[in-house]
């Protein structure tokens, strides 16, 4: 080897160290456009049907992106106070929350040793309940402050992905073209076909998502209002964004709405873990592999594998667009890689009963 290969060599190791530090640097953003993909692939049907109907292209994407907004922002006015309230009554009276805690213990334990016929203790005294709700109590009150810009971040990070997701609604035709250009002429056709199914799977998915978090929120906020439970609209919300995690998001819901009304009443609570138990059923068995089946084909023990390196490496959100993620690299996978070797060493039986072995193109990479 000589040295201006090396040198080369060396000069391209380099190259890619440092784009990879940029993009670890920079992963924010990048998750933002992904994110901003995801949502204007699974709006791109509706602005296509506006503009099916007559609309111009630019006030159909306004429109849909408007609407977006305000059912978000509606949904937040709706949710967020009876939420702000309670978590301000508990910062500013500790011993509230401490004493509903120890009360709903007091119900478990007596619960428990009634339904096992001896006595039942959690090992948890009042004391220490108190001790760590103080804890965590002075935890949130430091870090509270904090919180004023989190939301700010929110807010700047939502009107930044509506701002791409509109950028690239009118530039993906540009962009394919780009790609189109960087790969071998007898490939640019299959850019476009990966594009397509990548986008197809990206909106399928997306819009199965909140196909079945809406559901099963607004099933659970009916069941719960009927059943006459305080914070019916709070607890339905938490649970329904909840159920937009895959595999384990129907656990955590379930957990947390369940925690959340023990806060008001242990009755509460079972009523509750019983709904939303039930529902978690529905969604399992029937809702979601209707919903989803177009969406994503990957085994189950393969779904907790990426949505574990998805929250490991970006918390809920990445949690959220590891499967996508993963589903685009599969699509690039099997038109790339899978196919092109599907077709190498299949034989080809034609007229004649002669068989032929198609070969490479003598272009492809």
């Amino acid at each position: 080897m000589s040295n201006t290969q090396i040198f080369r060599g060396t000069l391209v190791f380099l190259l890619a160290l440092g784009l990879a530090y940029i993009l670890v640097l920079t992963r924010g953003v990048w998750v933002g456009l992904l994110i901003a993909i995801l949502v204007a692939s699974a709006v791109r049907p509706a602005i296509l049907r506006l503009i099916r109907w007559g609309v111009p292209a630019g006030m159909a994407v306004i429109l849909v992106y408007l609407g977006i907004a305000l059912v978000t922002i509606l949904v937040l006015v709706i949710i967020l106070p009876p939420v702000v309230n309670q978590f301000v009554g508990y910062i500013q009276n500790d011993n509230l929350l401490a004493n509903r805690i120890i009360a709903a213990q007091s119900w478990f334990q007596r619960t428990a040793s009634q339904f096992m016929g001896t006595d039942f203790q959690t090992g948890i005294t009042p004391d220490d309940i108190r001790t760590a709700v103080s804890d965590l109590v002075e935890t949130v009150r430091i870090t509270a402050p904090s919180l004023i810009g989190e939301v700010t971040s929110f807010l700047g990070d939502f009107i930044l992905m509506i701002v791409m997701g509109i950028y690239w609604f009118t530039s993906r035709e540009r962009a394919v073209l780009f790609i189109s250009s960087l790969v071998p002429l007898s490939r640019r056709a299959l850019v476009g076909v990966m594009m397509d199914e990548i986008e197809m799977g990206l909106g399928a998915y997306v819009r199965g998502i909140v196909f079945v978090s809406v559901i099963m929120g607004f099933l659970c906020f009916v069941t719960l209002t009927i059943l006459r439970v305080p914070g019916a609209a709070t607890l339905s919300f938490f649970y329904a964004v909840a159920t937009a995690i895959p595999i384990i998001g129907g656990f955590v819901g379930v957990a947390l709405a369940t925690f959340l009304a023990l806060l008001t009443s242990p009755l509460n609570a079972v009523i509750v873990l019983v709904v939303t138990a039930l529902l978690q059923q529905v969604e399992n068995y029937w809702l979601t592999p209707r919903a989803m089946s177009k969406a994503t084909d990957f085994d189950p023990l393969l779904v907790i594998l990426f949505v574990a390196a998805g929250f490991t490496l970006g918390g809920i959100m990445g949690s959220l667009i590891a499967l996508p993620l993963a589903g685009s690299v599969s699509v690039i996978v099997k038109y790339l890689i899978l196919e092109p070797r599907k077709a190498q060493t299949t034989s080809t039986r034609v007229d004649g009963g002669i068989l032929l072995k198609s070969t490479p193109n003598s272009d492809s990479p």
